[in-house]
């Protein structure tokens, strides 16, 4: 038990749990899945139950901590059974679903806001696995808060590993495979890369500047960032093969967003606006001239398209209807592919068991009070990353702050086309990061009494 708790025996046994998910194709299947999710319930518990003098990481503040319970305490309510009487008058759809299943096998005298417990049970594990992730992740950069930037080694590891089968895959673009690693979606396999990326960039930048801040600039310094680099182009490339054109752009938008940061912190108004200026520039020639032909080909694709007749169109059109039938409490997290079944005019042959946008589907699963706990808490968490970015003291813990910026930058815009967030592997990569930005001390009193 004592070794589990040590922190290179946790970071370990945590990074198996993200490696096994997005090698079993991201954790898509329940019994894949289910043995990352065990590993982590098991490093959870031997931390709990570890050494009772180890110094553990300070309570998070209110405004974390408050919604990530919260958000707990919600999808678990979505499962109690409530009075058939407040149930018409907090979901009456639901209600009426309860209803027309009178004659079929009778309603009892209580029903709960969900309309498929079974799902909505799973996906309360899924968000309790996230949680975990997040407090073990946050309780090893406190652990070692000196050594921060070795919680992302695992990252670009799995990252780079990834990247490279997804580039054997496509050819460099010469076959007829797109790059997609483990993954069944290419998109989704873009979306775990493009998390990755600007911890890559940002790692370079750091043994960068390590090496000239000696002023001497070893062999060893130069071998790292080189090899960091080398890494950064790899996963980029990853990318880009994977012909994912959301994934592209939020790949080019996290980098141009850590930049604009980086290059504007400490310049006066009108530099820092000349500075973020260069910075859009070589972003917008890096959307010109990298992209391979098939990209191209994708990007252009969309000239042609009849955008009233899209699918993807037709079934937000058609999630905003189901909104509209659950608005306050939602249909039930994981509810979606059972309630959209009425509302599916786009493609009623077939089964849609997501929305291809994240936040249409939260909100329609959690409804507004469970979609603003959500929202609150990301944002929260990418202040307090934006914040060490802009003002922390330390480069190190500084250059930590951009890449978690950048990589909840990406996530959050590729999410508006895609389901990224439902892919467990993605979601515990992102839970994983967010660990790390809250870790990072925001303001001059919690630089006093940090232990980094």
């Amino acid at each position: 038990m004592r070794k589990i708790t040590d922190w290179p025996w946790s970071l370990i046994l945590l990074t198996l749990c993200l490696a096994y998910a997005v090698y079993k194709q991201g954790g898509v299947e329940l019994e894949d899945w289910s043995v990352s999710l065990l590993g982590l319930g098991i490093l959870a518990l031997a931390t709990g139950l570890g050494p009772r003098n180890r110094e553990f990481a300070p309570s998070l503040e209110r405004w974390l901590w408050c919604p990530s319970l919260i958000l707990l305490g919600y999808t678990a309510f979505q499962l109690v059974p409530l009075p058939i009487g407040l149930l018409k008058r907090l979901s009456p759809a639901r209600a009426g679903l309860n209803e027309a299943l009178t004659t079929l096998v009778g309603v009892g005298a209580a029903a709960p806001v969900s309309v498929i417990p079974s799902a909505t049970w799973g996906h309360l594990l899924n968000v309790a696995g996230y949680t975990l992730t997040f407090l073990l992740v946050r309780e090893m950069c406190w652990q070692r808060a000196d050594r921060k930037w070795t919680l992302t080694l695992p990252l670009l590891t799995v990252a780079g590993l990834e990247a490279a089968l997804g580039l054997a895959q496509s050819g460099l673009g010469e076959g007829a495979d797109v790059a997609q690693g483990n993954y069944i979606n290419r998109n989704h396999f873009a979306g775990l890369l493009e998390m990755v990326l600007p911890f890559a960039v940002m790692y370079a930048l750091v043994v960068f500047r390590r090496g000239m801040a000696h002023r001497r600039f070893s062999a060893l310094t130069a071998v790292k960032t080189c090899v960091l680099l080398a890494l950064a182009t790899l996963i980029f490339l990853g990318i880009v093969f994977s012909l994912s054109r959301m994934g592209f752009i939020a790949s080019l938008c996290s980098l141009f967003v850590a930049g604009a940061l980086a290059v504007g912190a400490g310049l006066s108004t009108r530099k820092r606006w000349l500075a973020v200026a260069a910075v859009a520039a070589l972003i917008a020639l890096s959307f010109v001239f990298l992209p391979p032909d098939a990209l191209i080909l994708r990007f252009a694709s969309l000239a042609s398209e009849d955008l009233s007749g899209d699918l993807r169109l037709q079934v937000w059109k058609d999630s905003l209807h189901l909104v509209a039938a659950y608005p306050l409490l939602g249909c039930g997290l994981g509810g979606y592919e059972s309630a959209f079944l009425k509302f599916n005019t786009g493609a009623p042959m077939l089964t849609m068991d997501y929305a291809h946008n994240d936040y249409l589907q939260l909100l329609a699963e959690l409804g507004i009070l469970g979609f603003l706990i959500v929202a609150i808490l990301m944002l929260a968490i990418l202040l307090k990353a934006v914040s060490a970015a802009l003002q922390h003291p330390k480069a190190n813990d500084r250059y930590l702050g951009l890449a978690c910026t950048g990589a909840m930058t990406a996530i959050f815009i590729h999410s508006v086309v895609d389901f990224n967030l439902y892919i467990p592997a993605n979601a515990l990569l992102l839970a994983w990061i967010a660990g790390i930005a809250v870790s990072l001390p925001g303001n001059s009193g919690e630089w006093r009494v940090a232990r980094d």
